[in-house]
């Protein structure tokens, strides 16, 4: 049984197809099956040759290929086409998502997805390693811990407030590869925002959480500790001190890429210029 490790989809922000309900169902398959949802717009050219080439390779290709598709890609390098939109009415599209939903094979794919313990690390994480803090800078309000990417042996998660602004970014491993983590926040928020300055690193053992947390942490961890980098930005200048690392994510609306992006500290935009 392979693992998957990321949900794929192609689409366009003007095409009715795809916004809002085909991105709001390829994320309800990616939170199915438990792994990050990519999103590619063809508009973007960072993006489209990465779509294009996911596409001709493995889904519907045309020199004007229909929009949206989905794919599910596997650890061992393998995807699989799952999904591709209609020309015609967008019911059609709608229709042919209730179709994926109800199919056995999409019942069959959460359920050997699920049945694999393939995340032992994530399952640690969410149990001993993140917490309810307070928004740092932007506000007074709440933050929790999201998401942003895992595998079996990496999760990045970060601390975000209601209105998405994050205060830090955290990254943890057995085995921390910091310049793998400084190239996915330079991916997302750019080089210039990402300091080596504002990265520190802190060890966790298993007797300085709950009780159970040693025996457990022993079976992810032969070292018996986890390393947690932190990604917290300090401004320096007056520059850095009105600008802020947000989320994209607006569930309310169904929409947002779920990346970091850069904005005016005070600004209340919940989603990343792209996905405006």
């Amino acid at each position: 049984m392979t693992l998957i490790k990321r949900v794929s989809i192609v689409l366009a922000k003007w095409c009715p197809h795809c916004l809002p309900f085909s991105l709001h169902n390829a994320k309800r398959v990616a939170e199915d099956l438990g792994v990050p949802l990519q999103v590619l717009d063809i508009d973007d050219p960072n993006q489209l040759e990465v779509a294009d080439r996911l596409v001709e390779e493995c889904g519907d290709w045309s020199e004007d290929y229909l929009i949206p598709q989905v794919f599910v890609e596997y650890v061992d390098g393998r995807v699989s086409h799952v999904f591709t939109g209609f020309s015609e009415a967008v019911s059609g599209t709608e229709a042919c998502w209730e179709a994926f939903f109800s199919s056995n094979y999409y019942q069959t794919l959460i359920r050997e997805q699920l049945a694999t313990d393939r995340k032992p690390l994530k399952g640690f994480v969410e149990k001993y390693l993140t917490f309810k803090g307070q928004c740092r800078r932007h506000c007074d309000g709440p933050t929790s811990f999201v998401d942003l990417w895992y595998d079996s042996d990496r999760v990045v998660g970060a601390y975000v407030c209601p209105d998405k602004y994050v205060s830090r970014v955290v990254y943890l491993s057995t085995k921390p590869n910091i310049d793998w983590f400084i190239d996915f926040l330079s991916s997302q928020v750019g080089e210039e925002v990402v300091n080596d300055r504002d990265i520190r690193t802190a060890t966790r053992h298993g007797w300085e959480l709950r009780d159970d947390a040693l025996a457990e942490m022993k079976e992810i961890s032969p070292s018996g500790v986890i390393k947690e980098v932190y990604w917290t930005v300090y401004p320096q200048t007056e520059a850095e001190k009105g600008r802020g690392v947000f989320l994209c994510s607006y569930p309310e609306k169904g929409r947002g890429c779920g990346r970091l992006f850069v904005q005016d500290i005070k600004s209340r935009n919940r989603l990343c210029p792209k996905c405006r």
